[in-house]
């Protein structure tokens, strides 16, 4: 039994004995036929152990692809030894990539949002008030600015922005509009056995000046206290009623009517501001003239400055309208035209002769 044991034991021994003999034989084969080869890869200078046989098969191993403008040296079909150097180089110098350069030149995109917050300016509103006597104004609310936030998307590169697209729009503070009240009472007298709202048409002051012109001594009185009262210079306010009708009280032209040519349009506003009744009444057409002439010269000095300017944009916007005259004429460039120049012109006539 036991010499059974040894010899089992023997044959086990030289079993694995043979088997290490021929590992070892074939682990020496193998590192014969490792090779150390030098590659230059474009000026990238590596060292890379290999089994290949052929350039081609090294190639292939280490996932080298060769294009149309790239150069190999030794031939791909070479046997490869020990200690060979192969060149990889580029037929088209245009077709070399400079990593280090890439990096360098690359510029990187990135993207903001970004908001822009702008201010909306507040704006006026007037009020006219009938129960509040004509020249007196009143703040009934102050004004404030509001605001605005716009959102943008933008593009950087290298710290330049190289597009903007607006991607929202919002109200962050509305804004209050500043509201002024204006008073438009005047004081019921009578004249002609009529009541009219008006002021005294009777009673003047020391520079009241009384022309020759075809205008009643009581008329003139009544249009010196009206131009008083509504801030407006008297000999042209006679001026305009020269020009719109020759003083006749009776004067109906296209759509317009009296001494100051009111248009129809207007009438219904006008009675139920200055509490008017008949506009062919003088004194009640001369107090929606007087009205009328006096908010053109307010709008007047909001947008342009100096005398003779404002005096041209509120009498051209009593002949034409404020919005048509702004629209055709001042926008345009133009303030003066024939109708304000004509009136100038006959309100000095007036001053310097004493009449018409």
């Amino acid at each position: 039994m036991k010499e059974e044991k040894a010899d089992i034991l023997r044959k086990t021994v030289i079993v694995i004995t043979i088997i290490l003999i021929f590992a070892t034989a074939g682990l020496l084969m193998i590192t014969t036929q490792i090779k150390t080869v030098v590659l230059d890869y474009y000026g990238q200078i590596s060292t890379i152990k290999t089994l290949a046989g052929t350039v081609d098969s090294f190639l292939l191993q280490n996932n080298i692809y060769m294009g149309r403008n790239t150069d190999i040296s030794p031939a791909k079909d070479s046997k490869l030894v020990d200690g060979m150097e192969i060149k990889i180089t580029s037929v088209n110098e245009l077709s070399k990539l400079d990593l280090n350069k890439l990096q360098a030149d690359y510029s990187p995109l990135s993207v903001k949002i970004e908001e822009v917050v702008e201010e909306i300016p507040y704006t006026e509103e007037t009020n006219d008030n009938p129960l509040v006597n004509v020249g007196t104004t009143n703040i009934l609310q102050e004004g404030s600015n509001g605001e605005k936030t716009t959102t943008f998307l933008v593009k950087y590169t290298n710290d330049k922005e190289i597009a903007r697209a607006q991607i929202g729009e919002a109200i962050t503070v509305e804004p209050k509009n500043k509201v002024i009240e204006v008073g438009t009472k005047v004081k019921p007298v009578v004249s002609r056995s009529r009541t009219v709202q008006t002021v005294n048409s009777t009673v003047v002051d020391g520079g009241y000046k009384q022309y020759n012109i075809a205008l009643s001594s009581e008329l003139q009185q009544y249009a010196y206290n009206i131009c008083k009262k509504y801030g407006i210079e008297y000999e042209l306010f006679l001026a305009v009623m020269y020009k719109e009708s020759r003083f006749n009280i009776n004067a109906v032209g296209s759509n317009s009517y009296g001494l100051c040519q009111i248009y129809a349009t207007n009438i219904s506003s006008l009675k139920n501001k200055l509490g008017i009744t008949d506009i062919m009444n003088p004194y009640d057409n001369m107090t929606a003239g007087a009205y009328l002439l006096s908010q053109y010269f307010a709008n007047a000095r909001k947008q342009v400055s100096g005398t003779a300017a404002i005096e041209a944009y509120a009498l051209n916007s009593y002949n034409m309208g404020e919005n048509t005259y702004f629209k055709l004429c001042y926008s345009r460039g133009v303030i003066n035209r024939e109708y304000s120049n004509s009136i100038k012109n006959i309100r000095n006539r007036l001053i310097a002769n004493g009449g018409l």
